[in-house]
């Protein structure tokens, strides 16, 4: 009977240390920390913690999401302004992050950059930007165009291209784009796992709620335990997998529609493939950094092999401009990264800079006709 009071005590001890702890000033500080390998110090507690965080400050904020008003997806982004820790935002009163734009492009040579949450931009700081913004910028001050290049980010969070095929007629296509790019993956990738039965996982394990966070961390924990019992076979992964024909899988299907549709309608198409701060040639110790919060990374990690492969291929045989995004960004989790998929503003700064090296003769070539521009010391630095 002691020893039950005791762990009686002890629960209830718990609890209430742990809600103090959230209205205490002490549990609200500002300061961002352990938002990546390097902040964490490689210490995948410090990672979880930050990722609690992050999940709570989404849900406060609520990242200006609300229902979709056409009833075509679960959600759309609602006008005004929007935050994140310390970065702020606006949605425009089209549904796009960023200023107000005309739906005509007028004498603007338009560019729709389409994706997940990676496009939309996981921003954490004042500074910070989205890529699709700093491409713009660059191209800008890097290009000499007749007609001037206006890129618009038209993510939303938590999309996959089958969400986004379904916003083309009646969002996309009226802005009379010149060029649509698509940056998809994650997001999408049980449509590619679900050809795979050696390493299908289903869903991670979300964190239920619960009035003390504390036994919230702890359930999650032991179902994260429980979904790593059944996911321990695709960390020897059949052979075989590697060989799956791609492109019988949904994924497939959905970017062959992509490209149909672009076509029909005389849009320019760029697939570019999908980075994440860890791949196949990963050190193990890397991986397991992040496994505490995506527990099926690993299979996530085959999914983006077999998917850049795929997308690789759609070049070759549909003749669709392909931009390769993973020289220096595929598998940096030193500096690119927030976590395995979001990027750090080194990240999106360098996948910004592989849109435009693989967008200038495109670009040189469209009615933009736009010629290199001779930089100056300051901007050749910059």
């Amino acid at each position: 009977m002691l020893v039950l009071n005791t762990i009686g005590c002890l629960l209830v001890g718990i609890v209430l240390v742990d809600l103090v702890w959230e209205i205490w000033p002490a549990g609200k500080t500002p300061k961002i920390a352990g938002f990546s390998y390097l902040e964490a110090q490689g210490d995948p507690d410090a990672f979880v913690r930050w990722q609690e965080r992050s999940v709570a400050e989404q849900k406060r904020t609520g990242m200006n999401l609300m229902p979709d008003p056409r009833g075509m997806n679960p959600h759309a982004l609602r006008p005004g302004p929007g935050r994140f820790l310390e970065s702020e935002w606006s949605v425009n009163a089209l549904g796009f992050r960023g200023p107000e734009i005309a739906v005509e492009k007028g004498e603007h040579y338009r560019i729709v950059a389409l994706g997940e949450s990676t496009t939309f931009g996981s921003t954490l700081f004042e500074e910070d930007r989205p890529w699709p913004e700093v491409l713009e910028g660059r191209i800008a001050r890097e290009l000499d165009c007749v007609k001037p290049v206006q890129v618009i980010n038209a993510d939303i969070p938590g999309f996959t291209l089958a969400n986004n095929l379904a916003r083309l007629p009646a969002e996309i296509f009226p802005l009379e784009p010149d060029l649509i790019v698509s940056y998809h993956g994650y997001n999408g990738f049980p449509f590619l796992l679900a050809q795979i039965p050696s390493v299908r996982v289903g869903a991670r394990p979300e964190t239920p709620p619960r009035r003390s966070p504390l036994l919230g961390r702890v359930e999650t924990a032991l179902r994260i335990w429980w979904f790593k019992r059944r996911y321990d076979a695709a960390r020897s992964i059949d052979e075989r997998a590697l060989e799956t024909d791609v492109h019988l899988s949904r994924y497939a299907e959905l970017y062959r529609k992509l490209i149909s549709e672009t076509r029909a309608r005389g849009v320019g198409l760029v697939l570019a493939t999908f980075s994440m701060a860890v791949n196949r040639e990963s050190a193990d110790g890397m991986i397991g950094f992040y496994e505490p919060i995506f527990p099926d990374l690993r299979a996530r990690v085959l999914a983006n092999w077999l998917h850049t492969g795929m997308i690789r291929q759609f070049g070759a045989h549909s003749e669709v401009l392909v931009i390769d995004t993973s020289p220096g960004l595929d598998g940096a989790y030193e500096d690119a990264y927030v976590d395995p998929i979001h990027f750090s503003q080194v990240g999106r700064e360098r996948l910004a800079a592989h849109m435009l090296n693989g967008l200038r003769k495109w670009l040189a070539d469209s009615p933009a006709e736009c010629r290199e521009r001779s930089l100056g010391p300051t901007d050749a630095r910059s």
